[in-house]
């Protein structure tokens, strides 16, 4: 149990704070009733702007109902409690917008020195050599060769597109 609560009561929500529409939040909240408690481990758990904090408390407090926060001891049923919740509320906000500011600085910053983003690519050149030999030799057949090299279909021929633009970059060294 904790902060009273039993286990059973207690639900995890996966999804981001950022998203408005969560599965799990919205369950609770339409289980809440008059004098309830509704304990969350944080506010910046609950939401990231300091408008949509405000919409959930209000929703909560319409139903009677009051937040209480574990990690800050805010319990929104005290002056003081709303209070610091339209404080902290707003620190989450600015700290939300920081965290993207700098995102995307470093992103940008990384396009710039060319940095790839994603999964490194599956196909090798030397998976795309021994693909062009593979296609070059009549007795090797489509599905063999994907399987010898752990590859789809489409990736056999995506190497095989690759493989003709690189020959004809490249100027025959004979």
């Amino acid at each position: 149990m904790k902060a009273g609560v039993d286990d059973r009561d207690i639900d995890l929500e996966k999804a981001s704070g950022v998203k408005r529409d969560r599965t799990e939040l919205r369950r609770v909240l339409d289980l809440l009733r008059p004098d309830d408690r509704l304990y969350i481990y944080a506010l910046d758990r609950l939401a990231r702007s300091q408008l949509h904090l405000l919409q959930i408390v209000e929703e909560i407090e319409a139903k009677g109902a009051k937040l209480v926060s574990l990690r800050e001891s805010i319990d929104t049923s005290s002056p003081v409690g709303r209070f610091f919740l339209g404080v902290l509320g707003s620190l989450a906000s600015m700290e939300r917008e920081l965290i993207l500011e700098r995102t995307k600085a470093g992103i940008a910053l990384a396009r710039q020195r060319q940095v790839r983003f994603g999964r490194p690519p599956k196909l090798t050149s030397a998976m795309i050599r021994q693909v062009m030999l593979a296609h070059d030799d009549p007795n090797t057949t489509v599905p063999e060769t994907c399987r010898v090299l752990g590859i789809s279909k489409s990736s056999y021929y995506a190497a095989l597109r690759a493989g003709q633009r690189e020959a004809l970059k490249e100027p025959d060294a004979a």
